[in-house]
């Protein structure tokens, strides 16, 4: 017994410290090994006691000269010597402040989070893998190789990056290391290739093939009149009457579009991410001065997309955002010309349904013959679990990507843009506009990038503006690659690339201004056929209407058209549906909000419940009239009318069939429809509407990379939507706004974006502008030409070979 009292209180204690020790799961979600994560030495009380690295320091030990200037934001202005070592610097300071930013997300774009969080990741990793992404990424990196000097400061980035990760113990690592259980990985520009896929799949991997080639049998003869390739309210990003200076010869496609539905239920509708950029000539500027402006829209997360950064060489000055885990300036400016991009979106991933020979794949029809099925084998570790050996069926086309029955794509081969090896040189095309002094470089920078295509917006201080729509357009014939296409014809593969000199462009146009905002990039008449990848009209109709309208600009007015939160689709949509109620029959509450909806002027301000009564009685319409589809073919991907079709429909067809509502006995038409969509309005505010605004509606929010809540930012109160010039929407928005006046004299630069320049959650540089920026609120950006003679307050970072 004495034995047995003894013994116990030795096996709780190891029991204890393997507890302690080892990393369980809780509701689904790994906890790490507690010991080590409470640990005051390892643990995470040093991310909470040392939020930032230590800026004021030399560094001896590096094969670099140079200085680092951290400014009050933690801004990094970098004076080096050659480009070589101030992309060594630039790695070593996004290290430093974005590691593990960096590594999540190229181990995502690569298809290897289950390693990290186990076997939930799968679908997505498998996803990953059989796009491609990885084989993209090294064809790149192979071409890249073919530049030599270029290719030198690639892998001086990357030396940097690893330079800072060799100063580190695993007690330095960022929080989320140590609540996930992993370390780091060495850079390398197969990384940073794998960056530029990752973003190639968000701006360029957009489509609505299957959806389409259903719609197009669905809606029959009435598919043109509501699926329009370019509505009335569209006006393209080159101006509309431009004339072209090449033919295409390409005879309209005859080939045979997918026939029948596939079984699938709907998804969501699209996020609402895009961008707008603009610029103004002497002619339009108040001061005579052309002013340039952009602010791209994507998913808001924290740790931020952007980093904030500037680079001074004896070849270049640039300031402007970078993306951690490639080097030089993105969107930004130096002393002689500014740029700023936003997404072409064109539709540059075509699907392809295939004629297989039997059940096990091995063989499928192209041109009446049987082609050999080839295949890739992807071998993906998960965490807790064995590995997973996964099969990609490879075409002449692509890869078969989904293998799940219930997927819309099942089945179906992927062409897409990124299979296809141009031989370009994409990351340098940032590198030459960094230090591009006139139109000719920035044409010249530019014709370097593939893909994903943007509209390159820019200035200069000689007083030329321009935009070039930038990336390899497939040649396709009429209607090919909007619908799921015949994989047994080879005819209905793309037929090269136009030539880069013949993407729209115009340059110094007589309106005196260029802008884009994700519309059509031009009218009808352009000769090669593209199509609709995600195009959107009402921000570029109205940011062309407003920058027309008014004679002369100045910065300010340029900050108060970025925060714009004027709404055209009510106003092309609001006082058409207040005309069709019976405002007659209604009193208490329902007349009290058709007075308030009467009186809009139609702006999402944060503080407003206007745009609430509006966006919910548009979108019940909205679902009433096309009920058709969800009650015929629920499990049917179907793409529905979008508002713009939606609302001239309503006008030119008021009584058409489709505004019958199927759920009733009776035959109703618009009018109808909108009267008990507003009565669905009024019953929702007297029982369930408990917001006061559309800021508390819209309940914004700024998610962590990794989705760990307490890393996140909740509730952000903004004005704006996903379809208005300020385009915040519920999780996407501007993530970077920025305006630049170009001067000889003096370079007058302001931007802001929604997060902070460190990556660590316990930093107070991790969300410092997010209140700015919801606000529309900006900072001056400190152009430095050159070192503080005084180090004031700034920190400064030497680095001494």
């Amino acid at each position: 017994m004495k034995l047995f009292t003894r013994i116990i209180p030795i096996v709780i204690s190891g029991l204890w410290l393997f507890a302690m020790q080892t990393q369980f799961q809780i509701g689904g979600n790994d906890l790490p090994p507690l010991a080590k994560f409470f640990s005051p030495a390892f643990g995470f009380w040093k991310n909470v006691q040392h939020p930032d690295a230590d800026c004021n320091k030399t560094i001896s030990d590096l094969p670099v000269n140079g200085n680092v200037v951290f400014d009050d934001r933690m801004v990094p202005h970098i004076f080096a010597s050659s480009i070589r070592d101030a992309y060594f610097i630039q790695g070593y300071v996004h290290a430093m402040h974005r590691l593990w930013q960096m590594d999540f997300s190229t181990r995502a774009a690569e298809g290897r989070i289950s390693e990290i969080i186990g076997a939930k990741a799968l679908d997505f990793d498998r996803n990953k893998r059989r796009k491609g992404l990885t084989e993209s990424a090294k064809v790149s990196v192979e071409n890249w190789k073919k530049f030599p000097e270029a290719f030198k400061t690639i892998q001086a980035y990357s030396d940097g990056f690893n330079a800072y990760l060799h100063t580190l113990s695993p007690s330095d690592l960022p929080i989320e290391y140590k609540l996930m259980n992993y370390s780091p990985e060495l850079w390398s520009p197969y990384r940073s290739s794998l960056f530029h896929k990752s973003m190639s799949e968000i701006l360029c991997g957009r489509e609505s093939d299957v959806e389409l080639s259903n719609a197009k049998l669905f809606f029959d003869k009435d598919f043109d009149l509501l699926f329009n390739e370019m509505d009335s309210l569209t006006d393209p990003v080159i101006p509309k009457g431009t004339k072209w200076n090449f033919t295409n010869d390409r005879t309209p496609n005859d080939s045979t579009f997918l026939m029948g539905y596939i079984d699938w239920i709907r998804e969501p509708e699209s996020s609402g991410i895009g961008s707008n950029n603009w610029a103004v000539s002497r002619a339009k500027s108040a001061t005579g001065n052309p002013i340039l402006c952009n602010d791209p829209h994507l998913m808001l997360t924290l740790p931020s997309i952007w980093y904030e950064q500037q680079i001074v060489t004896p070849d270049m000055n640039v300031y402007g955002v970078t993306f951690p885990g490639v080097p030089g300036v993105v969107i930004g400016f130096n002393k002689d010309i500014s740029w700023g991009v936003t997404n072409a979106a064109w539709d540059v991933m075509d699907w392809y349904k295939i004629k297989w020979k039997d059940s096990g794949r091995s063989q499928y029809e192209l041109d009446g013959k049987w082609m050999d099925t080839r295949q890739r084998i992807e071998t993906i570790k998960i965490k807790g679990r064995a590995d997973y050996i996964d099969t990609v069926l490879l075409t002449n086309w692509g890869p078969v990507v989904y293998e799940d029955e219930k997927n819309k794509k099942f089945g179906l081969a992927m062409h897409w843009i990124i299979q296809d090896n141009t031989n370009q040189f994409e990351i340098g095309t940032f590198a030459d506009l960094d230090k591009a002094k006139n139109f000719i470089d920035y044409r010249t920078a530019i014709k370097q990038f593939p893909y994903p295509a943007q509209n390159f917006a820019f200035a200069s201080v000689d007083g030329d503006i321009a935009m070039t729509v930038q990336g390899n357009m497939p040649v396709k014939t009429n209607q090919q690659g909007r619908f799921v296409m015949d994989g047994s014809d080879s005819k209905n593969a793309w037929h090269g690339f136009i030539n880069n000199d013949n993407n729209p462009y115009c340059h110094n146009p007589e309106r005196g201004f260029i802008s884009s905002a994700n519309q059509r990039s031009t009218d009808l008449s352009y000769p090669n056929y593209y199509n609709n990848g995600d195009f959107r009209d009402y921000r570029g109709t109205l940011i062309n209407r407003l920058l027309a309208q008014k004679e002369k600009w100045t910065v300010d007015d340029m900050k108060a058209l970025q925060y714009n939160s004027y709404s055209l689709k009510a106003e092309t949509a609001l006082p058409f549906m207040l005309q069709n109620l019976d405002a007659l029959s209604l009193n208490g509450k329902s007349k009290e909000i058709y007075g308030q909806l009467k009186n809009w002027n139609f702006n999402y301000d944060s503080n407003r419940i206007e745009p609430v009564y509006f966006e919910f009685w548009f979108n019940t319409f909205h679902k009433m009239v096309w009920d058709e589809i969800n009650m015929d073919s629920t499990k049917k991907a179907v793409a529905i009318p979008s508002d713009e079709s939606t609302i001239e429909f309503m006008k030119t067809n008021p009584d058409h069939p489709y505004f019958d509502y199927k759920s009733t006995s009776k035959i109703e038409h618009a009018h109808e429809l909108m009267n008990m969509a507003f009565d669905s309005l009024i019953q929702h505010c007297q029982s369930d509407l408990k917001v006061k605004d559309w800021a508390e509606y819209k309940d914004a929010g700024i998610a962590h990379l990794a989705r760990i809540p307490a890393f996140g930012k909740p509730h952000v109160r903004t004005s704006g939507s996903k379809d208005i010039i300020n385009a915040h929407g519920k999780t996407e928005g501007p993530s970077w706004r920025m305006i630049v006046e170009l001067n000889k004299s003096k370079i007058n630069a302001y931007g802001i974006y929604p997060g902070g320049q460190s990556g660590n959650p316990g930093s107070p540089y991790y969300m410092q502008m997010i209140e700015d920026w919801s606000k529309g609120k900006y900072y001056s950006l400190q152009f430095m030409t050159s070192l503080p003679e005084k180090s004031g307050s700034y920190q400064i970072m030497n680095f001494k070979n």
